[in-house]
């Protein structure tokens, strides 16, 4: 009796690993007209955050996308204690897609106390090439443009 036992504990043992190695059932990826594939690739849904502070200048900026099917963006951040220059190309398909910035006053710098408060929100398939310069207005007259 207990080399029967042995005998077919073997058996089980080389079953199982016989089966180990034969590696996962490959996925089968997005065919609607295939019932045993997986339509997780129609389902996906992109989003992409960036925030930028400058804390010297009294500035925020942000863009975000969320929903989309399709994205693609490229931003180019530039910032320093009196300026900052922002670049955003992006293209997306159907989704929202919000960019905007904030500019406190520069002598109070209270919340309260907006000087420029820009926001724009796109919804469905739309491009979006957008620069923004906020600068200090002693870089303004004196630095930046090389002129006094």
């Amino acid at each position: 009796m207990m080399k029967m036992v042995m005998v077919l504990a073997s058996v089980l043992l080389l079953a199982g690993c016989s089966l180990a190695f034969q590696g996962p059932e490959p996925l089968k990826l997005g065919s609607k007209s295939d019932p045993e594939a997986s339509l997780f690739s129609y389902d996906q849904k992109i989003s992409d955050t960036t925030t930028l502070k400058n804390y010297f200048l009294g500035m925020s900026a942000y863009k975000d996308f969320d929903s989309c099917e399709r994205l693609s963006s490229n931003i180019r951040l530039e910032s320093n204690p009196d300026w900052v220059d922002i670049e955003l190309q992006a293209n997306f398909s159907s989704g929202f897609g919000r960019m905007g910035y904030l500019v406190l006053n520069q002598e109070t710098m209270d919340i309260r106390d907006v000087m420029v408060d820009v926001s724009h929100e796109f919804i469905g398939n739309f491009s979006i090439d957008e620069k923004v310069l906020v600068m200090t207005r002693q870089i303004n007259e004196t630095e930046f443009f090389g002129c006094p």
